[in-house]
């Protein structure tokens, strides 16, 4: 697939098409992620969008399956489709998806109802606790699988890193701090906000990035070991 230069414009476009579509059921069409600013891969990043709707069911996301399936062929995810309800009763179980959308999103059609949303405390510590100790079991169990071939443990770097990240700019929203866009600068601000020494995530990180597969391998044990004990300190606050 090729190259996709300007995320932006497209995703004005596909904004048009659900707006027309959903006439004054569309409150608001939001692009959120890479495209909307940052870290977008031209060759690999996914557009997304979150459409607000006045009210969700099954018969409406029905009504834009042609726009859905069209735009999905230029690397738009699926949308998220929401309704203002669902926000409001969702804020204290999905703290850190609601976070992530936050630091990186623009309004294209509508209102903004992300603007006044506030993340609390301890539905965050919460949700972070649960998280890492989830992502935890689920690293240990997939190594022994990805140990196997070289070529699985890079797929295995790619993705607990992506997953890993979400919950790393959540633990600096937790401190008060600003988490950085890069992933190694992210990495290493959450090493310093929470007491790890030795650098066992900026190290997996690097060696991630060299595609050195046997570097990936030497540095898991540190990548692991720096989860279970990030885990520790989350218990205990």
């Amino acid at each position: 697939m090729k190259a996709i230069k300007n995320p932006l414009a497209l995703a004005q476009q596909a904004a048009r098409e659900y707006r027309a579509c959903y006439g004054d059921e569309c409150i608001s069409v939001i692009l959120y992620g890479s495209a909307a600013g940052g870290d977008f891969n031209p060759k690999k990043s996914d557009i997304n969008l979150l459409i607000l709707l006045k009210s969700v069911s099954v018969p409406a996301l029905e009504k834009s399956a042609a726009i859905q399936y069209r735009w999905e062929k230029n690397r738009f995810a699926l949308p998220l489709f929401m309704d203002e309800n669902y926000i409001a009763r969702s804020l204290d179980s999905f703290p850190i998806e609601f976070l992530s959308i936050k630091e990186c999103y623009t309004v294209l059609v509508g209102s903004d109802p992300l603007a006044a949303l506030r993340i609390d405390h301890d539905n965050l510590r919460l949700q972070i606790e649960r998280e890492l100790k989830g992502k935890q079991l689920h690293l240990l169990r997939a190594w022994l699988h990805a140990r196997r071939s070289p070529h699985h443990i890079e797929r295995l770097y790619a993705a607990s890193m992506r997953d890993f990240a979400a919950v790393f700019r959540a633990l600096l929203q937790l401190k008060g701090d600003k988490a950085p866009r890069d992933r190694q600068a992210l990495f290493s601000a959450v090493e310093k906000a929470y007491g790890l020494a030795g650098g066992a995530f900026t190290s997996a990180h690097t060696a991630y990035r060299s595609g050195d597969r046997k570097r990936m391998a030497a540095a898991f044990g540190g990548y692991a070991q720096g989860i279970w004990k990030l885990t520790e300190i989350i218990d205990k606050e």
